[in-house]
């Protein structure tokens, strides 16, 4: 007997068959010439694309930047007027929609979902009333030197295609942990895409792993309080509802994002809605006010199944988009001139944590599995039997602000601090300088007790340190940069600025420096100095003896006996720990330009 699960797959195949079918026999994608087992290398990516530049005067193929390996990073702009500049979209009153694929390029369905999608925008015209109200942006591969590392070795848990690329770029970092930090030059070019574009909606395309389980897809979009409200009502009332409705009448199973509560055993539960911070796609889509649609097919389907789930899910993308292109310009309007004018003198979520106390239950379309034991982990083994079924699963969807912080009038950084300048202006933040020096009370933060993972992550030491608010008077120099805090990219300062942030600067070790100690105390000068104190204050005594029994490492070593005192003379070093950034809470009249010469 055939299972409905296996008799709603030939159903499936049967009507991409005819579907592509309809398709002009030049015009087929590598991946359809395959059987749709394989999908095509870096150059017959880029032909194809530049093929249909040439075909079609709707369709203008370009690049946006350069890979570390020198390959040219793609980028299709789709517009049925020809419009292919920003200013000209933007005064068209198109909505602008990016979809990339390729971040990670082993998962790379979603390429050549676009490139079949491109051809009956523009070739065939069968989807050409998509583009009414649409300006499309495709970038087909964003990891290119990654996907040109092919393999059909690559993806262990997954089902095709025949050869995919790696995970991360030539310089392994994963761009999918890059958005805030933007270590990589493609994330770099992306940003510079982004800024001129800024697009009314973004989709990111990937394949995930996990569970086995009866979803084509699950999708994903920051939710949390940290978004701006106009924003969260959008997705939850208009997005989500339109596009699970229409891969529901298409065929398609689709669920919302989801990881075990305890692996490997799906029945103890999954969470959904988690927080992931804006390095990836979706939490930067939320800094940025924008609605960052993450795409994830199941790895265990086959690839001509998570292609056709992808391009459904692509169409349906591009009629909500004309449907909502005016609600959600206005949304998107809306939700920066709230982070611009309403935001400041607020408090403002930084991170979240799950509540596992709060329980939804659902029917959970999975995979029938037995869990035994196994001799070689010595743990729990699941052993699928590929037979569908329905579990009543307990889900976990609610989430809880960690830490907040009150929004200030501006944030200062001294001069000497570029890199930290130069990054934020690259997310599109604007920066001022104070024309003078000048000596300001502000808040701050004294950073005690740092500790960095003995691992590197992307490249970086991840860095937990304790957090001490203060306020004091500080002199900056000239050239100091100035954040107003009356910007549409408030929450993205905030995110990178605010030392408990999960991606700021301080997390990502990216102002390590201020921790180091520069100067030495001689031990025969500190035994003097230590005596000498003691003699003065005889207080500190008891303060020296209680921090000995506290703390048996202090008391069993003879240097850090010494620098117990050796810190509370003025000779030690007052920016070990000292926060550079400082924080004006109410507005201050403040000598600045635009621009700073460093000449004058």
């Amino acid at each position: 007997m055939i299972s409905p699960a296996k008799i709603h797959l030939l159903l499936l195949f049967l009507w991409v068959s005819q579907s592509f079918a309809d398709s002009p026999a030049d015009w087929q994608t590598d991946y359809e010439k395959s059987n749709f087992l394989e999908t095509p290398r870096y150059a017959e990516t880029i032909g194809y694309c530049q093929r249909l530049d040439a075909a079609s005067p709707w369709l203008k193929y370009t690049s946006f930047g350069k890979s570390p390996q020198g390959r040219d990073l793609p980028l299709v702009i789709v517009d049925k007027n020809g419009n292919f500049t920003p200013e000209a979209v933007k005064k068209s009153g198109n909505v602008i929609a990016l979809i990339q694929s390729g971040i990670h390029s082993g998962e790379i369905d979603g390429k050549d979902a676009s490139l079949m999608l491109m051809r009956e925008l523009v070739i065939t015209k069968k989807r050409s009333h998509l583009l009414d109200g649409v300006t499309v942006l495709f970038i087909p591969i964003f990891n290119v030197d990654g996907h040109e590392m092919m393999s059909k070795f690559n993806r262990i848990n997954q089902n095709g295609p025949a050869e995919m690329g790696f995970r991360a770029t030539a310089q392994f970092l994963n761009l999918n942990r890059d958005f805030l930090k933007a270590d990589a030059p493609e994330m770099q070019a992306w940003l510079r895409l982004f800024n001129d574009w800024l697009p009314d909606f973004l989709v990111d395309n990937h394949v995930t792993d996990g569970a086995d389980h009866q979803y084509v897809l699950t999708y994903g979009s920051d939710t949390h309080e940290n978004v701006a409200e106009p924003l969260r009502r959008w997705m939850s009332d208009a997005m989500e509802p339109f596009l699970n409705q229409k891969m529901a009448a298409d065929g398609f199973h689709v669920m919302p994002y989801f990881s075990m509560k305890k692996r490997p055993d799906i029945r103890n539960g999954i969470i959904v809605n988690e927080y992931f911070g804006p390095r990836y796609s979706t939490g930067y889509g939320g800094v940025q006010n924008r609605v960052f649609y993450l795409v994830e097919t199941h790895a265990l389907k086959d690839y001509k199944t998570r292609v056709t789930g992808n391009y459904h899910l692509l169409i349906h993308m591009l009629e909500l988009l004309n449907r909502e292109k005016e609600t959600l310009k206005r949304v998107n309007r809306e939700s920066d001139d709230l982070t611009a004018t309403q935001l400041a003198g607020a408090y403002l979520p930084l991170n979240f944590e799950q509540d596992f106390s709060d329980t939804t239950w659902l029917d959970f379309l999975g995979i029938d599995y037995d869990v035994g034991h196994s001799d070689i982990s010595n743990g729990p083994w699941v052993k699928y039997k590929n037979q569908p079924v329905t579990i009543k699963m307990a889900a976990f969807a609610k989430s809880v602000a960690k830490d907040s912080v009150k929004i200030p009038y501006a944030y200062l950084i001294p001069p000497q601090w570029k890199y930290q300048i130069e990054t934020l202006k690259a997310h599109g933040v604007e920066v001022r300088y104070l024309n003078t020096k000048q000596s300001l009370t502000v808040d701050s933060y004294q950073l005690n007790n740092p500790r960095w993972r003995s691992q590197p992550f992307e490249g970086h030491l991840m860095l937990n340190v304790d957090v001490q608010p203060l306020t004091e008077a500080r002199i900056f120099p000239a050239g100091s940069a100035v954040i107003l805090m009356n910007q549409r990219t408030n929450r993205l300062v905030t995110a990178l600025l605010e030392p408990n942030a999960p991606d700021s600067f301080i997390r990502w070790g990216l102002w390590n420096t201020i921790f180091e100690r520069k100067e030495y105390g001689e031990d025969y000068v500190l035994e003097e100095k230590a005596r000498q104190m003691l003699k003065e204050n005889p207080g500190l005594r008891d303060e020296f003896e209680q921090a000995l029994a506290a703390d048996s490492s202090l008391a069993a070593n003879r240097w850090a006996r010494l620098y117990f005192f050796f810190t509370r003379t003025p000779y030690w070093e007052k920016h070990i720990g000292s926060y550079p950034v400082g924080k004006l809470m109410k507005p201050v009249a403040l000598k600045m330009s635009e621009q700073w010469d460093q000449k004058k």
